[in-house]
This record gives C-alpha cells, structure tokens and sequence, in this order.
C-alpha cells in the first residue's frame, strides 16, 4: 500500500497532539490530588471539540486512503492471478516462451512458430502519447472520485497488462513519494489554542457579550449606630462587549488540467496549504488583540535596550519582569497568570539567561539543579517562574522592534469562530480555470478591560561592548 498523502498524516499528527493535551491535563490533575479547575475544564472542553472535528475530517481521508488501496490490491490480484494461471492451452501446455502454436495460427500456415508473447505483454492501449482516447491520471481520479466503473476497469487492465521494469517506462507513471512532499513552513496555532475557543457554528451574527462596570464598594459598610439608616445608592452598573465575526477567506484558481492530469490529492494539497494560511492569520488575529489588551503597563514596563532585559548576573531583569507582570495581573484580575507568551526568538533568549558562573538559569531539567527559574528547551516550550510558555510567531518575529512578551490569563481572550467552509466552483471564467477556496467567520475578544493580560517592551536592539 503507497504511503498516505502528507495532508493526512499532518491531520493526523494533530489529533495525537490534541489527545496528548487532554491526558496530560487530567494527569496533572490527578498527580497533584485534586479536581479540574474550571480553567482546565474549559480547555479539555475546547480540545475535544477540535478532536471531534478533525478526528471525522481524517475519517473521510482515511475512507479515500481504503478505497484506493483496494483499487490497488484488486488490480493485483488479477495480475497475480494471471501470471499464476498464465495462458493455458486445452492441451494443459502454457502459451509462454517456448509454447508451439498450433499450425495455421504462426507468420506462415501449417509450420510451427514459437511465441514470445506473454499475458503482461498484451498491452491493451488504453494509455498513448499521441492517439490515446482516454487519460491515465484522468481515470486515476474518476476512479477515486466519481465512482468510475469503466475508469477502474481501465486501469485494471493497465496494471495487468505492464511493469514497470522492461515493459512500462514512459507508460506506467513514476512512483511519486508523496510522503516526503514538502510544505512551506508554517507555525500554525499557537496562542489561538490556548486561548478560549468557541465554536460559532454557521451563526456569524454579531455576539453581545455582558459584563459589570461598576460595583457595589461604596455601598456596603458596617453600620456605626443602632438604627442608623442602612447607606444604599445606584451604585452597579453593567454595559456590553460586542464581538462583530469578519470573515477570512481566500480562493486558489487552478487550471484545469493540473487537477485532471495530476494526482487526486492535489485538491487536498491546495486546501491544505489554503488552511495552514488560515490558521496563521488567525493566530497573527488572536495575538494582535492580546498585545492591544495589555494597555498602561506597557508604557511603565518598556526596557531600553537588550542589554538592560539581560542586565549582568547575578542580576536577572527579564525574570524579574516576569515576576512582575504575573504579579501585575494577579493584583488586577484577582486571578493568577498561567502562561507567558513570546516571539520564538525571545524565547531562545530567556533559555541562554545564565548565572554569574555561567550555568543555564532555565535548563532543559530539574533533576538535581538549583536555582533555577524554569525549564525548557529549543524543541518544546517550557515554564518559566511558573508560566506555561507559548513560543509564536502571532506576536511579532523576534526582529521587529518594539518587541513585546506578554504575562496572561489565556481564559480571559475569546476567539469566536464559525464552520470553515470549502468550496470548489467550475468554469468560474470559463472552462479552463476551477477555483478552491475556504471561508470562515472569527472574532477575538479581551475580557475584563485587558486586566488578564500585561506585557513588557524592549526597544532597541543588541548593543555592543562599544556602545
């Protein structure tokens, strides 16, 4: 059976992903001898969903993937079958290489002939370079995709009839490795899947979101004499957020002869790519709002230079400011922090932070090694001071300055977003062109005034010892 396309198997990679979060969430849970927090709760909820929608997303490729390979494995069994049984005269002697032919049935009547004709020789014809009435790559597909009988039954004799050794070059089309098919580099979600994700479904209405402004402090006190009037005044108040879903979208034409003559999964190919696209934008959408939430802190927490972030051991301005933004939103939202969010970049800087004898201040593990701030390594993101980290490209590239990293509560964002719709429309300018595309609503919305989220600066660039 030949590997299975790279769309797939990418799929595929992300359901493990998603079922390795929600076990490992429960055994956190477990280990520490409690029960879920509502926070936790949430984020099993969220992944399950996302499990369930690409868990049958990869159910209808994997149905695709089967009915191929038993196009393939019937297509071989015939031909085994042949060869097995070969051309059988009713004599019981096989018409093969050293048969004598009957008189009457050689180059001349009445004298015996030998053949060198064999079943796999018997090309049936389907397939030509010039001439041919039918395409090899076109019944590759209708067989896959428009129930073809008489495609298969095509194909079937193709395969029968030629190898790919002596018989087939130029005829049976290469073994193509599909699986080492290389995709442009994309990070993809993220921050996006760490925050709160609700499911809009094919609602894209505009979504009022209550919330309290103003509390009832000033009214509740202790009473100072006996039948002294109770102090009362319309002190609550409440007002609305108002998350508005704006479509992201976009469509790829394609010739028409690249999808007839190429393999079937080219549709997937391009869908893929069109969603790798969809879920940067998305991400670039999520982390654009949460560096907007961070608000006033960020003009008071702002580092010169990068030099100043580093500071000299034993002094440790970055982890300090850590520190301090999770106190930051612990003392705005009464809630504490839970993950730290950074460019790639910046997080390499904090995993080469050092002490004054040069030891890693964030290594790769604790077993036996003091003093340290977190953990972490360049393939897997860590915890620094106790933060989850979140590595993206959705806020910023690591060159870009201002750069910011942010300290927050990830329950705090909201990211509205609807079904993603695929379409395909035919003959859109005419008959040579076929559209792909997709189509989905999103909304991100930072609740409680930005308190759950702070965020610090660093403006210039690496200094020199010169400057």
């Amino acid at each position: 059976m030949p590997p299975k396309n790279p769309y797939l198997a990418a799929q595929q990679k992300k359901l493990a992903a998603l079922e390795e979060s929600i076990v490992a969430t429960q055994t956190r849970a477990a280990n520490e001898n409690r029960d879920l927090t509502d926070e936790e709760v949430r984020s099993i909820t969220d992944e399950a969903q996302q499990l369930e929608t690409i868990g049958a997303q990869v159910e209808t490729l994997v149905a695709v993937e089967k009915r191929a390979a038993a196009i393939r494995s019937a297509a071989a069994s015939v031909e085994a079958a042949a060869e097995g049984a070969g051309d059988k005269m009713p004599g019981g002697d096989r018409l093969g290489d050293d048969a004598e032919q009957p008189a009457g049935t050689g180059s001349d009547a009445g004298e015996k002939t030998r053949s060198r004709v064999t079943t796999r020789d018997r090309d049936p014809g389907h397939y030509r370079r010039k001439g041919g009435a039918h395409s090899f790559f076109g019944d590759l597909y209708r067989s896959q995709h428009a129930d073809d009988d008489a495609a298969r039954d095509r194909l079937t004799e193709h395969s029968r009839a030629l190898s790919t050794g002596a018989n087939g070059p130029g005829v049976v089309p290469p073994n193509w490795m599909t699986e080492e098919f290389e995709t442009l580099a994309r990070q993809g979600r993220a921050l996006a899947n760490a925050v709160r994700n609700i499911p809009l479904g094919d609602d894209p209405r505009p979504i009022t979101l209550p919330k309290q402004i103003a509390g009832t402090d000033g009214v509740v006190s202790e009473q100072a004499n006996e039948n002294d009037p109770v102090n009362g005044t319309d002190a609550w108040d409440s007002d609305v957020d108002m998350a508005t879903p704006k479509p992201t979208t976009g469509k790829q034409i394609v010739s028409r002869q690249m999808l007839d003559m190429s393999n079937p999964a080219i549709d997937l190919l391009i869908y893929g790519d069109l969603m790798e696209v969809y879920n940067t934008k998305v991400e670039n959408k999520v982390g654009a709002v949460c560096v907007a939430a961070a608000g006033a802190p960020l003009t008071a927490a702002t580092f010169a230079t990068e030099a100043a972030w580093t500071g000299v051991a034993p002094a440790t301005p970055a982890l300090d400011a850590t520190i301090d933004l999770a106190i930051a939103v612990r003392n705005a939202r009464k809630r504490p922090a839970s993950i730290l969010v950074s460019t790639v970049t910046r997080y390499g800087k904090f995993l080469k932070l050092k002490d004054t004898t040069g030891r890693p201040l964030i290594p790769q593990e604790t077993a036996g090694i003091m003093n340290v701030a977190g953990v972490g390594e360049v393939a897997v993101d860590g915890r620094i001071e106790g933060l989850g980290v979140v590595a993206t490209d959705g806020i910023g590239d690591g060159a870009t300055y201002p750069e910011k990293f942010l300290v927050m509560r990830p329950a705090d964002v909201l990211l509205f977003e609807g079904n993603i719709a695929r379409f395909r429309f035919e003959e859109q300018a005419g008959p040579e062109s076929i559209v792909l595309g997709i189509w989905a609503y999103t909304a991100v919305v930072a609740r409680q005034k930005g308190a759950g989220t702070q965020s610090k600066s660093i403006r210039a660039g690496q200094v020199t010892a010169a400057s």
